[in-house]
C-alpha cells in the first residue's frame, strides 16, 4: 500500500512539473525576455512587463513620443547599452526625430553634469529651493 501511494505521488508530482514547463515554454515563446527570470516568476514578471508596457500606450498619461524620449534619456543616464538601443528604436519608431533623441540624451547629460556641480560643491537644497523660486 505504501508503495501505491509513493508511485501516485510521483506520478502527480511529474504531471504538475510537465504543466509547469509547459507553461514556462508558452511564455518563452511569448516573449524571450521572460527567460531571464527564475522559472517560479516567469508568469508573474511576464505580466508585469506587459502592464509596465502600458506606458507606451495610448493608455497612458503621456503621449507615446514623449515616454519614449523620456526612455530614451533615462536609458543614456544610466548607461544602459541594451536600453539605449532599444529605446532609441522604439522611440523612432514613435515618430520622434534624431534631433528629439538627441535633444533626449543632451537632457540627460546636463541634468547630470549640473547634479554633479551642485553636489560637489555642497550647494544644499535650501539654497536651490531659493533660487528656483520654491520657497
Amino acid at each position: 500500500m505504501k508503495y501505491l501511494y509513493l508511485i501516485l505521488i510521483l506520478v502527480s508530482s511529474s504531471a504538475m512539473c510537465q504543466k509547469n514547463d509547459n507553461k514556462y515554454n508558452k511564455l518563452l515563446k511569448e516573449s524571450p525576455f521572460n527567460y531571464m527570470y527564475p522559472k517560479f516568476m516567469a508568469e508573474d514578471a511576464a505580466e508585469y512587463f506587459k502592464e509596465f508596457n502600458m506606458l507606451f500606450s495610448d493608455k497612458s498619461p503621456i503621449a507615446v513620443k514623449e515616454s519614449r524620449l523620456a526612455a530614451v534619456s533615462a536609458s543614456a543616464a544610466i548607461r544602459c547599452e541594451y536600453c539605449i538601443s532599444a529605446q532609441v528604436h522604439l522611440a523612432k519608431e514613435a515618430g520622434a526625430s534624431d534631433e528629439e533623441i538627441k535633444a533626449a540624451i543632451q537632457i540627460a547629460a546636463e541634468i547630470q553634469r549640473f547634479s554633479v556641480l551642485l553636489y560637489g560643491n555642497e550647494f544644499g537644497l535650501e539654497k536651490l529651493n531659493k533660487v528656483i523660486g520654491k520657497e
